[in-house]
Formats: structure tokens, sequence, C-alpha cells
């Protein structure tokens, strides 16, 4: 029977730990935070290979399932679980379904991805030709994330800010790079090819 117990309790300790730092975050970032802890087998995974992909991408949304589960039964957190957002709200005794998120009560509908995720066979048997067509939307969704982090950080931006701030923000720095007023002009491209990955991020 195959099983994933032998890695689990280390990596839901980790993301437990994650989750108190970053109430509201995404896979993306829970996985590149697992490998830079050096979480096994995450630490392994080249994620350029489809395959090492799928099973961090697996392995993840298994342990972020049985960590809500867990949350639940020790009614300790609800944890919302979506596609490009993993976000955990303090358990409501009144509803168990409610939460509350930023001021704002939550009821969870049913999640049908729940029991693919949590049988572990679609871990191991799940094979390399069956991977591209269920990849392609993760890995794009993930190299969003990835353009979109660098983007934030070459305009030295938190990675919440909303429009008007990445506005505001290129104008300041376009201002000061612009090759016009004496800046350097790839500083500037940078600037601007920032500016334009996060405005199709928003989009």
């Amino acid at each position: 029977m195959h099983t994933l117990n032998p890695y689990l309790t280390p990596i839901l300790k980790e993301i437990d730990l994650y989750l108190d730092n970053f109430p509201q975050t995404n896979e993306h970032q829970i996985i590149k935070h697992l490998q830079k802890s050096l979480i096994q087998p995450f630490d392994h995974f080249d994620l350029a290979l489809a395959k090492d992909l799928f099973n961090a991408h697996f392995l993840c949304m298994h342990a972020l399932y049985r960590l809500k589960d867990n949350y639940l039964k020790d009614k300790r957190y609800q944890l919302l679980i979506q596609s490009v957002r993993v976000e955990r709200f303090i358990y409501s005794d009144i509803n168990p379904a409610c939460s509350i998120s930023n001021g704002q009560s939550f009821i969870e509908k049913s999640d049908p991805l729940a029991s693919y995720y949590l049988d572990p066979k679609h871990y191991f048997e799940t094979q390399e030709e069956d991977i591209t067509d269920m990849l392609k939307s993760f890995w794009t969704k993930y190299l969003a994330q990835d353009q979109k982090q660098e983007a934030l950080e070459t305009l030295n931006l938190p990675h919440d800010a909303d429009a008007k701030m990445i506005k505001d923000q290129y104008r300041r720095l376009a201002q000061k790079h612009h090759p016009d007023k004496g800046g350097c002009a790839d500083t500037f491209n940078k600037i601007w090819q920032a500016k334009s990955t996060l405005d199709n991020a928003m989009s």
C-alpha cells in the first residue's frame, strides 16, 4: 500500500510554522519555503523537470489537505486552499464552516479536489506521460508567480502591493533611471519590464 507518512510529519510541522508567519500565502511560496528549509523530499526536487514539479505540487497539496483536516479536528483553524491562494482563518465554534478574514465571514464550499489530493496512489502511480497536460495550468501559474515576485523585488515593493502602489513606484523609479535624465538604459528597461509583468498579473 502506497503511503506518504514517512515524509508527512516534518512537512506538516514546517507548513504549520510557516502559516504562523504568513497566514495568507500561496502554493508557490510554500514550495519555495520547503525547499529553502531543506525539508525532504522537496530539497531534492528539480522543478524544471515535469515529474519533480508534479511531485512537489501533489505532495504540497496533500499536506495542505491533511493539515486542514487536523486543524478542524483540533478546532484550531480553517484552511482555505485555492489555486493561487492559501489562507488560514480562526476556527469558528458557532459554525465550523465559517471563518473570519479581514473582518468578513467566509463560508467555504465543498472542495472536489480534496479526495484526489488525499489519495496517495496519485503521487506514486501517475506516469510522466500523463503529467504534461495536468501541469500546463500549474506550470503557467507557477512561473507567473515567480515572475511576479521578481518584478515586485525589482520595484522594491511588498508582495501585497496594489495597482496604485505599483504605478506610483514605477513613476518614481522611471523618473530616476530614464536615460533621457542621465539614468541607465538597462536599469530602466528592467523597471519597465517589471511594471509590465505586474500589470499582466493584475489584469
